[in-house]
């Protein structure tokens, strides 16, 4: 009986380690679309914790005309970091291309969209293991630059990376955005349709907490002073149509943070202010008859 266990005890023992030493595969199927057109680009594998570089190429027609935009994108990497999948999958990455200049989605003008699919699967059907993500790395080179004022926005932006939900709009949870200033870091807690732009063109906040708050509260900003970026904290203890915005001292309205209906609980915005000179500024959070104001300060 005591060989019997230490025989079992053994075998998990070898399959537990050889299952610890295995990286799941990751077969990535690179396109590219506009409108209905869509073209297969490349095809690789990776495994856990390896970058997959987008490849150079050169596009023929009816994309050729698009080649400026794909020569940004070429030489992002993208990785899923290690143990965040427990078996083999393929991802299709769609690449779309401006259907014009500027580029809308939703009323809001963006750089970036693509959908993620894992295994045929698009939205928030697959989820990564062990708080682990999904990584999408672009260079901020010359093509990239370029491509960004020919879309119309000012290169060395803050960018902000989003979900697209359709009937929803932009969605920050479970996303993260990096800027450095080489390359600008999408981390991906789930896959689905993926848009990026300036932080103000998206005008997005996080719920926080869903729990009823006993009444509106602006909360101080922090860091403060700060530069360029700085975290804002509101609550809404019943639905309500919010307006967060920032004033300057001569009481001109510079930003317009959020401007829409938002259920119960407390939010958190993350306020970019690179494009504004240093100085003094107030913003202000109204809903209905409550108009809360805090004052913030600005240092470059």
């Amino acid at each position: 009986m005591k060989r019997i266990l230490l025989s079992f005890l053994f075998t998990l023992l070898v399959t537990s380690f050889t299952r610890a030493q295995t990286q799941d595969t990751i077969t990535i199927k690179l396109y590219v679309l506009q409108g209905f057109s869509i073209l297969e680009i490349a095809t690789g594998k990776v495994v856990e914790g390896q970058e997959y570089i987008i490849p150079s190429t050169t596009l023929n027609p009816p994309f050729n005309t698009y080649q400026y935009y794909y020569n940004a994108i070429a030489g992002s990497k993208f990785y899923i970091e290690e143990g965040g999948l427990d078996h083999n999958v393929q991802i299709n990455i769609l690449l779309q291309f401006p259907p014009q200049i500027p580029w809308i989605v939703d009323g809001k003008r963006v750089w970036f969209f693509a959908t993620f699919e894992v295994d045929g699967f698009v939205g928030q059907d697959f989820y990564f293991l062990n708080d682990k993500a999904a990584v999408l790395e672009i260079p901020r080179t010359q093509a990239f630059d370029q491509m960004i004022q020919q879309l119309g926005f000012t290169p060395g932006t803050h960018w902000l990376f989003t979900y697209y939900k359709t009937g929803v709009g932009f969605v920050n949870l479970d996303i993260s955005t990096i800027n450095q200033p080489d390359k600008v870091i999408c981390k991906l807690r789930h896959f689905s349709e993926i848009a990026g732009s300036t932080q103000s063109e998206l005008s997005v906040d996080e719920l926080v907490t869903n729990l009823v708050p006993q009444g509106f509260e602006l909360k101080q900003n922090y860091p403060n002073p700060f530069n360029p970026s700085t975290t804002i904290e509101y609550t809404v203890p019943q639905i309500s149509h919010v307006n967060l915005s920032v004033y300057n001292l001569l009481g001109q309205k510079v930003a317009i943070l959020i401007d829409g209906v938002r259920e119960k609980g407390t939010y958190r915005y993350n306020f970019d202010a690179s494009n504004l000179p240093a100085g003094n500024y107030f913003y202000k959070l109204e809903a209905g008859k409550i108009v809360l104001t805090k004052k913030m300060i600005l240092i470059k």
